[in-house]
């Protein structure tokens, strides 16, 4: 599910005829959570053609959800799970009674608390690198119940083992994914990502280590 994701992989711009070749990709890669906005062409087309090709195999979603009509086309299509750049409870009502996961797009601790209340499933930093990457744990402290958090906005290929130290999981946009790019190029960024993740693990077990000693 969508609240266990450690990377989502935001298609912004994907049309239905290269949606699916794509995810296959990441999918190989061990990205399976995938959303597509909905300022993509035929966007809910591509979630449906997603589902039909892997199933449970890939868990998919619409990004970019503005309004409850959003909602709506994304249950039709099959979609599991939305994502919102703004907090509007309209939406996150919407999206509950629809039994769909919520990623609320949040920022400041008013924001936060008002998705907490309204059944928001993750908490989605937007744009979080305009934040220290810590600002999960300064926060958590006054929420009465543990919370999910997901850094987007400035994270990439190369800083999401960074944000993953202190969020539950990135969305990676433009990073990984342009319109019109070639499936190997994709490849190419996912290769990019396990390295960097699995140097910044390195990284941080012999920081911890260091410490200790």
């Amino acid at each position: 599910m969508m609240v266990s994701a450690g990377i989502i992989a935001i298609l912004r711009g994907i049309t239905p005829a290269d949606c699916v070749e794509q995810v296959a990709c990441l999918r190989d890669h061990g990205i399976t959570t995938i959303e597509i906005t909905t300022n993509s062409p035929e966007w809910s087309t591509s979630l449906r053609r997603l589902r039909d090709a892997f199933g449970d195999g890939v868990t998919v979603g619409a990004g970019t959800v503005l309004t409850p009509e959003h909602v709506a086309i994304c249950a039709a299509a099959g979609g599991q799970f939305i994502l919102t750049p703004n907090l509007d409870l309209r939406v996150i009502h919407a999206a509950k009674r629809q039994g769909l996961g919520v990623c609320a797009g949040v920022m400041t601790p008013s924001e936060i608390f008002s998705a907490c209340e309204a059944g928001a499933d993750v908490l989605k930093i937007f744009p979080a690198s305009a934040l220290p990457e810590n600002y999960p744990q300064m926060i958590k402290g006054p929420l009465s119940a543990p919370v999910r958090f997901s850094a987007v906005g400035g994270v990439d290929v190369n800083n999401a083992a960074d944000y993953l130290r202190y969020y539950d999981s990135v969305g990676i946009g433009s990073a990984l994914y342009r319109p019109g790019q070639p499936v190997v190029t994709t490849a190419e960024r996912c290769a990019q990502l396990l390295e960097g993740r699995e140097r910044g693990a390195a990284n941080f077990a012999r920081g911890r280590d260091q410490k200790m000693a």
